[in-house]
C-alpha cells in the first residue's frame, strides 16, 4: 500500500498530524466512489500550512477533491 501522509506545516517546518479519525471509513480503493463525503479529523493544533498526500484508489492514478476546509476553533 502505498504511504499516506497528513501533514502541518509550522514556521516552514512539516509535522504529521496526529489523532486521525475518518468518518465513515474510507477504504482506499475504486468503493469510495463519487460524490460520497468523507470527513478527516485530526487532533487539535495550530499552523500555518496543510498538506495531505498518498496513493489513490482503484485503477485511477489521481484523486479529486470537491471540498477541502480547515476550521479554527
Amino acid at each position: 500500500m502505498p504511504q499516506r501522509s497528513h501533514c502541518l506545516q509550522r514556521s516552514r517546518t512539516w509535522t504529521d498530524v496526529t489523532g486521525r479519525r475518518v468518518t465513515p471509513s474510507y477504504p482506499a480503493s475504486s468503493a469510495a466512489g463519487t460524490n460520497k463525503t468523507y470527513v478527516f479529523d485530526f487532533e487539535t493544533t495550530t499552523g500555518d500550512g496543510g498538506r495531505i498526500f498518498g496513493g489513490t484508489g482503484g485503477t485511477q492514478t489521481f484523486t479529486s477533491l470537491a471540498e477541502l476546509a480547515a476550521h479554527y476553533r
